[in-house]
């Protein structure tokens, strides 16, 4: 096993509050720091960091692994690729197979900066479908032939806690919403086993270059049984998986809704290498996304005058966290939305006290009222910075001022709130330094600052996206700082990060275990 003493260089053991110059690993653990470690090193390989960095491995608490991995191989529709409607219908014209199906769609980032349409898709590619997911996964834009092959028609129904979207004459646009959303999910033609098994290693391939030795899909399983899901997992850890792995099933294979049955974790085989592939919270969703305009909020939002939607009934939502509690398992509820927000707080002081670290995902909008009550509960927030990629559609949404309070850091810093910083990939790009980036920054695209007290220094945001994800994650006791008896899982950069523009950083390592995953 590995063995080995870095040395001359800046260790952050624990970001922004504790740091050494020399640390010794010894079988896969930190083993000492400091003069103990040099005291202890004996044989170990000493390695010259030379004036550069290490910080524990950024632990990416909220991610969609699999999803990022097969994003991979679907046709790039973002605004990086695609600025304006004409460069869409260029790049769908020119894509090939039997379905088009496209990644990264946000329209609040196009020239037109308006909502595209079935017809604007059907100028393009009339006669296969076409399906292109926005960006933030909570809608999907479909042609006309693709809403015929997923049957949907003047009569059809909104599924519960969804909308397909119609225009005046009620027909429909194209945009389905949420639960809707199904409705052609399902009817897509999906990769075989064997190449969904290797979307999985490439993701965390990926991850591994960007220095993430640990990552939670934050939504795991498709359509009726989770089993398939969970052996593709399985097969992922077969191979030379670089990172750990917290899978978080989604709450209706856990609790299903109008029963009375539950499963507990244990229920969910991921092999038997957990340290690599482990069960982590369930997760249920309570709504939407304000780049949809669908987080439910409590002020209409600017352009529509509507306050977003629900996933599920209140009733239901309640009975599901409690009955998922009740069986053993941590929550992590999507919410967004300030409604939201305070609804799913309810909600876990209705289940009762558990001690369980329940989470809240996302947790855009919060006043000092609900900030106080997620500190009462001991509600873990975990938050995602996004305003660098996605700040001009929440300013379109909630006009400037209501953008100003987005991702409360300074409310949960100044009240004592543990949180995390995560990516939400692939709803953004989601390499962990320019996540920092934005949380040092909070510009949008366009360059307007908003609510620059909730900015964070290096060092806090390198703390949220390693202990804070830790933490998250039940893993504390193991992974997120560098400190003697832990996993060393570290990352080697470039520079000291502290004085150091995130831009201006690398990551030259990435170790997990003690043993090199990925080298630049």
């Amino acid at each position: 096993m590995s063995h080995y003493l870095y040395e001359n260089g800046v260790i952050h053991t624990i970001p922004g509050r504790a740091q050494t110059d020399a640390l010794l690993i010894r079988d896969g653990h930190v083993a000492a720091a400091g003069e103990e470690a040099r005291e202890q090193a004996g044989h170990a390989r000493r390695v010259d960091l030379a004036g550069r960095s290490i910080i524990p491995g950024f632990i990416d608490s909220h991610c969609h692994i699999l999803s990022y991995g097969l994003s991979l191989l679907d046709l790039d529709v973002s605004p990086a690729a695609a600025r304006s409607l004409a460069d869409l219908q260029q790049r769908i014209a020119g894509a090939a197979g039997d379905w088009i199906v496209g990644r990264g769609y946000d329209p609040d980032r196009m020239a037109e900066r308006r909502q595209l349409t079935r017809d604007d898709l059907d100028a393009a590619e009339p006669h296969r479908p076409v399906v292109l997911w926005h960006t933030s996964l909570h809608a999907v834009l479909c042609n006309s032939r693709a809403l015929q092959r997923a049957g949907i028609g003047p009569d059809t129904a909104n599924p519960p806690g969804s909308e397909i979207v119609r225009d005046t004459s009620g027909r429909a646009t194209g945009v389905l919403t949420e639960n809707a959303m199904g409705l052609i999910a399902d009817k897509i033609p999906q990769p075989n086993q064997e190449q969904q098994v290797q979307a999985i290693v490439e993701a965390m391939r990926v991850m591994a270059s960007q220095g993430i030795t640990s990552a939670s899909d934050a939504a795991t399983g498709e359509g009726p049984e989770i089993e398939p899901t969970l052996e593709l997992y399985r097969r992922a850890l077969e191979l030379t998986l670089p990172g750990r792995i917290t899978l978080m099933p989604q709450i209706h294979y856990v609790a299903p809704q109008f029963t009375d049955s539950t499963l507990p974790p244990s229920a969910f085989d991921v092999g038997n290498r957990p340290d690599h592939l482990r069960i982590g919270a369930t997760k249920i969703f309570s709504d939407g996304a304000l780049t949809t305009r669908t987080a439910a909020v409590r002020r209409p939002y600017t352009e529509t005058g509507g306050f977003g939607l629900l996933r599920w009934d209140v009733p239901v939502l309640n009975d599901m966290i409690a009955r998922a509690q009740a069986a053993g398992w941590q929550i992590a509820t999507h919410a967004l939305g300030d409604r939201a927000v305070e609804i799913v707080l309810d909600a876990y002081q209705k289940a009762g006290p558990a001690g369980r670290r329940h989470r809240i995902e996302h947790y855009m909008m919060a006043d000092t009222e609900l900030v106080d009550r997620t500190a009462r509960l001991g509600v873990v927030p975990n938050l995602q910075p996004d305003l660098g990629v996605l700040g001009e559609a929440y300013i379109a949404a909630l006009g400037e001022a209501g953008s100003r309070d987005l991702i409360p850091v300074d409310l949960l810093r100044r009240r004592g709130v543990p949180f995390a910083f995560s990516s939400d990939r692939p709803v953004i790009p989601g390499a962990p330094l320019g996540v920092i980036r934005d949380a040092m920054e909070r510009r949008t695209p366009g360059g307007i600052e908003l609510g620059p007290e909730n900015a964070v220094t290096a060092l806090e945001g390198i703390y949220h996206y390693t202990a804070g994800g830790a933490y998250a994650t039940w893993a504390d006791d193991r992974l997120g700082t560098l400190e003697p008896g832990k996993l060393a899982d570290l990352v080697i950069l470039s520079a000291d990060p502290a004085p150091a523009d995130p831009d201006d950083l690398s990551v030259l390592e990435t170790i997990t275990g003690g043993d090199t995953v990925w080298e630049a």
